[in-house]
């Protein structure tokens, strides 16, 4: 018996150098769990990649039973105690606020989210823009898809990605950032108004595939005299994924309008009831239609790849995480170190005074500890290398950047 693989995801970690990051995994949700087996489809997580595979009855046909319209979603779950810690990424509300990932065209600008041929089921990085604020851990990219990580609070109209104090550049490659993050609702959902209004009118918007934009209305609401005889200011709403033939919408991101305000949000009626970090879909349909994207064409045939044409053609796609920074800090028993420099000549450090050594800029975390530190010791010219952690003793510098300190103590 013979397996292909359909498609891949593979997670991905700047964090990880020398093994595997053992943080993420990947798990069907009960729908999935259902499609998959009526199809004769087997899912597979091993080692940060999972794979979807088909069977062959023989060395060239696949056995495959399901329709070519279908969704398969997947569901992202921490199983590291340490994601938060090593990881450049703030999940602010997580019951709420979810990341969302789909091979489909991206919600923002309709455009595709492969950087490089590399296919991406997260949002491509936002593109620098010099009359914005950036802030400590923001993820950028520029024209060329560059990416640039901000080192320090930056003020709207001062920002530079060629200045090395206030940005960082990357590889060429997309990271999760909070561009990927959606504010997940079951059948009802209440939301703030930002400005309070007498009179409200609520819209409901729903992506249209064709047209790449949220212009599809689906249900009117309104609030006025008559639901508000009292003109009290409303400060609130409830929101109802409901159609006035209280049918459930369709699962998916909608957009919808309270007077001028906008939120974006993904309905999903059934609750799997697990808790995870974001949910992963992967199309084969409208959302999903070219060749890039889908596993299967319209016909239910597959992609098979040239010249043979027997076998499979995989879609391999990578969801990308960014390591945390954080300042390294020596503090010394003694005054007689008198400096600590970087092999390397990549980190520079400030002498805080009080024995104290500090990195001047972030340094992003790696699981391999940093072994081109030498410390210069009661003025000698004899340097001694040490091999640092590289995420022990945390601590919060509690500024405007709120920078991560890792504290190294030297009984020297």
């Amino acid at each position: 018996m013979k397996y292909t693989p359909l498609f891949t995801i593979e997670i991905e970690h700047d964090y990880f150098s020398v093994t595997k990051p053992l943080l993420l995994r990947i798990v069907p949700t009960v729908s999935t769990q259902k499609i998959l087996r009526g199809a004769g489809l087997i899912s597979k997580f091993i080692q940060n990649k999972l794979y979807v595979l088909v069977k062959h009855n023989d060395s060239s046909e696949p056995y495959l039973k399901i329709s070519n319209d279908f969704t398969l979603q997947f569901f992202l779950e921490v199983i590291g105690y340490d994601f938060t810690k090593i990881t450049n990424y703030e999940l602010k509300d997580p019951y709420n606020t979810k990341l969302y990932f789909s091979n489909a065209n991206s919600i923002i600008d309709g455009n595709d989210k492969s950087v490089e041929d590399i296919l991406y089921l997260n949002e491509k990085l936002p593109v620098f823009d010099a009359t914005q604020e950036y802030l400590y851990n923001d993820i950028i990219r520029d024209g060329a898809n560059t990416a640039y990580e901000c080192l320090t609070k930056v003020n709207a109209n001062t920002g530079d990605l060629n200045n090395a104090d206030q940005f960082r550049a990357l590889e060429k490659v997309s990271y999760v950032t909070s561009a990927t993050g959606l504010l997940f609702t079951g059948p009802e959902k209440v939301i703030l108004l930002n400005t309070p209004s007498t009179n409200v009118e609520i819209k409901y918007f729903q992506y249209n595939p064709v047209s790449k934009q949220f212009d599809t209305e689906i249900k009117n609401t309104n609030i006025g005299p008559v639901e508000n005889p009292t003109n009290t200011n409303i400060e609130s709403v409830l929101l109802n994924f409901y159609t006035q033939e209280n049918i459930p919408f369709s699962e998916g991101i909608y957009k919808v309008t309270i007077n001028t305000q906008e939120e974006y949000l993904y309905f999903r009626l059934e609750n799997d009831w697990k808790p995870y970090l974001g949910l992963i879909n992967i199309h084969n349909e409208t959302l999903a239609s070219t060749e890039k994207y889908r596993f299967l064409k319209e016909d239910g045939k597959f992609y098979m790849i040239a010249p043979a044409n027997t076998e499979i053609e995989t879609r391999n796609y990578k969801i990308r995480f960014a390591p945390a920074q954080y300042l390294l800090k020596y503090v010394c028993k003694s005054d007689k170190v008198t400096n600590i420099t970087d092999d390397d000549g990549t980190i520079e450090f400030d002498n805080l005074g009080a024995n104290i050594f500090r990195s001047k800029l972030p340094v992003r975390m790696n699981e391999k500890a940093i072994d081109t530190i030498s410390v210069t010791y009661d003025n000698s010219e004899i340097l001694k290398k040490m091999e640092t952690p590289g995420h022990e003793d945390l601590s919060i510098l509690d500024d405007e950047n709120k920078y991560i300190v890792s504290e190294t103590f030297l009984n020297l």
